[in-house]
C-alpha cells in the first residue's frame, strides 16, 4: 500500500525489522502506550513472528516514510470477548493499533495518512463495516490523529493492560 511518501509493507521475519521493533520498544514514550513496557529482542520475535505468518489472526505492517521505516500499524478481526467489551453488535468489524517509533517522525502526519490508508484498505478489500481504536485515555496525541483520521469516541472503558493493571481507554470507531 502506498499514499504519496508512505508504503504500508508487511513486517518481515527478519533481524533487521526486529531490531527496529526493539528500537522502538526501549522508547518510553511508545512502551507506556502500547505495550506497557520494554520488550527485548526475544520477546519481540515471540510476539512478532507468529504475526508475519500469512495466516495470522493479526496482520502487522511496517510504515515507510521515503523508504524509512517509522513505525508499525496492524489489524485484527474483533473477537466475541471484545465485541462485549466494546458493545459492538456488528459483523465484520476490525481493531486497529498504531505508532510511530521513530520519534523525529512524530507530528508530520504519517501516523494520520498511514491510518487512512488502512481504513481503506478494511472499507473496500476486506469489506469491513467498522473500525476501532482504542488508546489510552491519557494519550491526547493519539486521540487528536484518530479524530483527524475520521475516528469518533463513542465510550470510555477500564480494563487490564498488558502487564495486569487497569487502565481507561477510550474507544473510537469509524463506520463505513
Amino acid at each position: 500500500m502506498n499514499f504519496e511518501n508512505i508504503t504500508l509493507r508487511r513486517l518481515k521475519d527478519n533481524n533487521e525489522d526486529y531490531k527496529l521493533l526493539e528500537k522502538w520498544y526501549q522508547q518510553k514514550e511508545i512502551y507506556t502506550h502500547f505495550e506497557q513496557r520494554k520488550l527485548n529482542l526475544e520477546e519481540i520475535k515471540s510476539k512478532y513472528y507468529p504475526r508475519t505468518l500469512d495466516n495470522s489472526s493479526i496482520s502487522v505492517y511496517m510504515i515507510e516514510y521515503k523508504n524509512i521505516p517509522v513505525g508499525i500499524i496492524q489489524y485484527q478481526s474483533i473477537n466475541n470477548d471484545n465485541k462485549v467489551l466494546y458493545k459492538i453488535d456488528s459483523d465484520n468489524c476490525y481493531e486497529i493499533d498504531v505508532f510511530i517509533g521513530e520519534l523525529d517522525y512524530h507530528n508530520m502526519g504519517i501516523g494520520y495518512k498511514s491510518i487512512n490508508m488502512i481504513s481503506d484498505y478494511l472499507f473496500n478489500e476486506k469489506n469491513a463495516n467498522l473500525l476501532v481504536i482504542s488508546p489510552l485515555k491519557s494519550n491526547i496525541n493519539a486521540i487528536k490523529c484518530y479524530k483527524k483520521s475520521g475516528f469518533e469516541i463513542k465510550d470510555n472503558y477500564i480494563t487490564e493492560n498488558t502487564i495486569g493493571i487497569l487502565q481507561e481507554y477510550v474507544l473510537m470507531t469509524k463506520e463505513k
